[in-house]
């Protein structure tokens, strides 16, 4: 395994959503969250009465590479009907940058809320989430034991500085979005669970 394929365990936990609405209209009920991280997904459990304020506090373990090819991880609001459809919600991109690196040390839990997007680009709701990079040594898949990886983001590592860029995340333009500014805001919290 090479440095192109080290990996670090991210907990996802997806807490809840809040305002969701699909044509300007609200949420009945049923709905469910899917996570993409580098064309892997995982699904959290199904909300049945919260309507457009589900609470899912459902944790998802997922590997992301860290050398720099994953920029952003997905998240998907998805509604199922009574007649079994589904239906996309919104969808949210979280920057990497907004949990990894910078002065957030591993074991640390980000909680974050982002706008969701549908389909035109038009808020439909928000969702709230906690991610945490797994600390230990069993995290980081090496090839050779020499090797080590760097504790921050793929960018600070790139220039050999182990502090965040100037650059917000939340000015990030992505393409999913047809060119408007991602709304994300991280909420740092000092909770640090320590390592045993």
């Amino acid at each position: 395994m090479s440095y192109s394929t080290m990996k670090r365990s991210i907990e996802i936990e997806l807490i809840s959503g809040e305002g969701l609405q699909i044509d300007r209209k609200p949420v009945k009920r049923k709905t469910f969250c899917v996570v993409t991280i580098d064309q892997k997904t995982r699904v959290c459990k199904l909300d049945e009465t919260g309507g457009s304020y589900p609470t899912w506090k459902d944790k998802i373990e997922m590997d992301m590479p860290i050398n720099g090819s994953v920029r952003f991880i997905s998240i998907e609001v998805v509604y199922r009907t009574s007649t079994g459809a589904e239906k996309n919600v919104g969808v949210a991109k979280i920057p990497v940058t907004d949990f990894m690196g910078g002065f957030a040390p591993q074991g640390h839990v980000n909680f974050l809320s982002y706008r969701l997007r549908d389909e035109y680009g038009d808020k439909s709701g928000i969702v709230n989430v906690s991610i945490m990079v797994k600390p230990g040594g069993n995290d980081v898949k090496y090839s050779s034991p020499s090797m080590v990886a760097p504790a921050c983001s793929s960018q600070a590592a790139v220039n050999g500085q182990m502090w965040r860029p100037r650059t917000s995340s939340s000015m990030a333009v992505t393409a999913g979005y047809g060119g408007r500014v991602v709304t994300g805001v991280p909420v740092w919290c000092t909770y640090h669970q320590g390592s045993s």
